[in-house]
């Protein structure tokens, strides 16, 4: 009884420090995409299938979490400061502007905005305190007027591989995802949101599912991007090479900030247009219009001309791809397949097509000649990345196995001349398993000694 009463005790003791964590989970409801959705959905962005062993990912901000044995670690962010909330970002700011800011202001020279704009985007600056080659008074001037970005990091997963998965908290409440991605060849991809939710209801998708809160303003998007970038910039082994536009929302969708966001990648970030992919559903008029920006080379089609774009498909039949992506209705595969051979026609570029493959649904070696026979007009201009559909709560499909997978690819690229690659999804591992047991201690404290036995079981093996 005596060993029984102390582990309850340990179990009151860890409830304590569980129940924070979860009430502000909870708390986040009202946008539409708590903290258990975030945990349970799995990142739907493309990943090669090679994958970095732990000590291969280099050191990085909170390295010993990454050391744990378990897969993945999680971390509650610090409380926002209601202060800053007032204070306008100054990643809104063009050089120019804080230049102006700092000459009329502050009574700073006119060189202080090179090195405050250095700080901001190449050396990574998580506060004012930390441009330390600045005089102190320039830099409570800047803390007195400033606030350092627009995005709380709610939640992050780090997996042993390096993957880092966070949930970003933005001002009214809204949760969004962003994903970091490390290659062995070097390069950092983040995978970024365009939108708070998703409004176009694609059944296999976590977010499609639960519906579509509001647009990200071009500063909420660059600024998922640009905190990455500023965390390996801390660590100095590696930069930000690539960004993806595929985490929540239809890029195209909201493609004034979307753009923006882009531009800002190029100059701030110094990341080249052809290292940027913006994904679309199939938003045809959009896709026309994207293609159409070669006729302005001089303005901004001489940036977007250049960028990446990735359609998902999904499907080879109207019947089929209307079944778990309703925009299909609107927008029917004759018509997508018209207005990809003009973008690639128009821009000169090759096009990424993603297909989700689903085991009984659209594995098949059928379904692969069809796909084949359907892109056969593309040939040469286009790649298939295949990925194994993530498991959703709303969605009864089931990933393809490793055969299927293998003979799909292979008809492609064998049989049609079509490039296609496996891509694989990351998973938060066992940090799914502990939260599950942090929330079922949340309501069920009394069983909490038990399942800090199973804790310390898997901990152990």
């Amino acid at each position: 009884m005596q060993v029984i009463a102390a582990a309850m005790l340990v179990g009151v003791l860890g409830l304590a420090c569980l129940r924070p964590v979860v009430a502000r989970a909870a708390s986040s409801t009202a946008s539409r995409r708590g903290a258990l959705a975030f945990f349970s959905a799995g990142s739907t962005a493309p990943r090669r299938q090679h994958r970095l062993p732990v000590a291969g990912a280099g050191p990085r901000t909170g390295a010993a979490l990454v050391q744990t044995r378990a897969a993945a670690v999680t971390i509650a962010a610090a409380e926002t400061v209601d202060a800053t909330e007032k204070l306008k970002d100054i990643y809104t700011l063009t050089e120019k502007e804080i230049e102006e800011f700092l000459q009329t202001e502050l009574k700073q020279p006119r060189y202080r905005a090179k090195q405050v704009y250095a700080w901001l985007y190449q050396r990574g600056a998580t506060s004012f305190d930390d441009m330390n080659d600045l005089p102190k008074a320039l830099r409570a001037g800047l803390a007195e007027h400033f606030a350092l970005g627009c995005l709380e990091v709610a939640f992050e997963q780090v997996s042993k591989d390096g993957t880092i998965k966070r949930a970003y908290r933005l001002a009214d409440g809204q949760l969004i995802e962003s994903v970091l991605m490390p290659y062995e060849d070097g390069r950092r991809t983040a995978c970024i949101s365009s939108q708070a939710g998703c409004a176009m209801g694609c059944a296999f998708c976590q977010t499609g599912q639960m519906g579509f809160a509001r647009q990200l303003t071009d500063a909420e998007i660059f600024q998922q991007a640009l905190l990455f970038s500023r965390d390996l910039a801390k660590e100095g082994l590696y930069r930000l090479s690539n960004v993806v536009f595929m985490g929540e929302g239809e890029p195209l969708n909201n493609r004034k900030q979307v753009f923006s966001a882009v531009r800002r990648l190029n100059s701030d970030l110094k990341i080249g247009a052809r290292h940027i992919t913006v994904s679309t559903v199939g938003l045809v008029p959009r896709i026309r219009d994207l293609a159409d920006t070669v006729d302005d080379l001089e303005g901004e089609g001489g940036l977007l001309s250049q960028i990446k774009l990735a359609v998902s498909l999904h499907a080879t039949t109207d019947r089929g791809r209307t079944a778990i992506m309703p925009v299909n209705k609107r927008f029917p595969i004759a018509e997508l397949m018209s207005a990809c051979q003009y973008y690639v026609q128009r821009t000169n570029r090759r096009i990424s097509f993603e297909w989700a493959l689903i085991s009984g649904q659209n594995d098949s070696p059928k379904v692969a000649d069809e796909l084949g026979r359907l892109l056969a007009p593309l040939k040469g201009k286009c790649h298939v990345n295949v990925i194994n559909v993530n498991p959703t709560t709303g969605f009864d499909g089931k990933p393809g196995g490793k055969a299927s997978m293998e003979r799909f690819l292979n008809i492609l690229n064998e049989d049609w001349g079509i490039p296609a690659t496996m891509r694989v999804s990351w998973r938060g591992g066992c940090v799914l398993r502990l939260l599950s047991i942090s929330v079922f201690l949340f309501f069920f404290p009394c069983l909490s000694f038990y399942f800090l036995f199973v804790v310390c079981c898997f901990s152990l093996s």
